[in-house]
């Protein structure tokens, strides 16, 4: 009898431990399908060597540039610091400043204790490892040189911002008309049969867009033979100045006019005898944002109004409609205030 007692007892014991065997598969096995599908495409985001775990809730920009397309992907609500030079938009006048790349403002980081800290030039070693120990990624991401560059830097804000799918989906989306407004430029000026030459004056006496620009390959695609193209690092020599002879000008706004008519290099010009001298907003183009696509706009309808620009460039309707009418926002240098 002990020895049929024993037996059922073990027979039993073995049937518990089977079903609980079972029963922890099962439910091991539900809890792999749950984490897989709780898992988070978005997350972790890799840049270069730099990996954001998660989607920051607080981050800083350093970079007026950077700040400035952080708002137009929507992601300032969680701007909460910004560089000492960052004015545009107009919300980011009232952020937190916390300092340059070159000299941060650590305190003020801190404080904000964001999770990613943006900027176009690098840190120091000793400033980077001290923003790691706040737990800030540090993302740098330097000025663009190509239309298809830029794209990538929208794209990888976006990323940083709102993870792998969504942010690049919203960062493609963002960027798509600003691509769209420079096709629809450069087609246009693809049809001009005789395009005029300029040049893209930054400083005086000689600073302006050689072939090596940015500024320069813009100004090239949208029909202005760009008369220093010949030259490098924003330099024309002054020896060659007697061969610099330009139908237009932009100048930035910061360059009085009165000295394009009073400086002897500028003032033989067609450009400035005939009225054909624009101000432009240059840090438009150093910020390379969406401004910098409305600004390239007013470029090409101040030289060519009439020729027609297809849809996707800006406002070239009201142009369109009305050609004779200057709406553009750049002045002619010529002109006598009325």
């Amino acid at each position: 009898m002990k020895m049929k007692r024993l037996a059922a007892l073990l027979l039993a014991g073995v049937l518990i431990f089977t079903l609980g065997a079972c029963k922890g598969k099962d439910k091991g096995g539900d809890s792999s399908s749950e984490q897989e599908v709780e898992k988070d495409p978005n997350y972790p985001v890799s840049i270069g060597d730099i990996k954001i775990a998660q989607r920051p809730e607080q981050v800083v920009s350093l970079s007026p540039a950077l700040t400035e397309m952080i708002c137009e992907l929507g992601g300032e609500d969680r701007l909460s610091g910004v560089s000492d030079f960052c004015d545009y938009p107009d919300m980011v006048q009232d952020f937190t400043r916390c300092g340059t790349p070159q000299l941060p403002n650590l305190n003020e980081i801190k404080k904000i204790s964001p999770q990613v800290v943006f900027a176009s030039s690098t840190f120091s070693q000793e400033d980077t490892v001290r923003l790691q120990q706040m737990g800030a990624e540090v993302v740098v991401l330097p000025h663009a040189d190509s239309l298809d560059s830029l794209e990538e830097i929208y794209i990888t804000i976006a990323m940083v911002l709102d993870g792998n799918l969504s942010g690049k989906q919203n960062g493609q989306a963002v960027f798509a008309p600003l691509r769209k407004q420079y096709d629809a430029l450069v087609s246009a000026a693809g049809g001009i049969e005789k395009p005029v030459s300029g040049i893209y004056l930054r400083m005086v006496p000689m600073t302006m867009a050689t072939g090596d620009t940015f500024e320069g390959e813009l100004m090239q695609s949208i029909g202005i033979q760009n008369d220093a193209a010949d030259f490098s690092g924003w330099i024309y020599p002054a020896d060659k100045a007697v061969d610099l002879y330009p139908d237009v000008i932009f100048y930035d706004k910061s360059i009085d006019p009165q000295y394009l008519k009073d400086n002897k290099v500028y003032n033989t010009t067609d450009a400035v005898k005939n009225s054909r001298c624009y101000e432009i907003d240059a840090t438009a183009f150093e910020r390379q944002s969406g401004r910098m696509f409305d600004e390239l706009t007013e470029m090409f309808k101040a030289v060519y109004p009439d020729v027609e620009i297809a849809s996707g460039a800006g406002n070239e309707s009201s142009a369109a409609e009305n050609p004779e009418q200057d709406t553009s926002s750049l002045s002619g240098v010529i002109e006598e205030p009325k």
